[in-house]
């Protein structure tokens, strides 16, 4: 059975493994685009109805090997697991 990491554990701060959108991999260096969606407004009234918005932000997340050693070796380990 395969599994995947719902997380990823850095030194400072989590990432959803869901939320990553890609992985750009340079020599010593990762850019990790996030996408963070968000859901906001009224639920549904007894005739179906509701009305909100839907929306997604996106951000980018540097791991250089030289600045942040440790956590390039965690998202280098899980990488190669996958």
């Amino acid at each position: 059975m395969y599994h995947m990491t719902k997380f990823i554990k850095f030194t400072n701060f989590l990432i959803n493994t869901n939320n990553i959108y890609k992985i750009d991999i340079t020599p010593n260096r990762y850019n990790i685009h996030i996408i963070t969606k968000a859901l906001s407004g009224y639920g549904w009234n007894m005739f179906g109805f509701g009305s909100g918005t839907m929306s997604s932000y996106t951000s980018e997340i540097e791991v250089c090997e030289t600045k942040h050693s440790t956590d390039y070796k965690i998202l280098s380990d899980w990488i190669d697991k996958q």
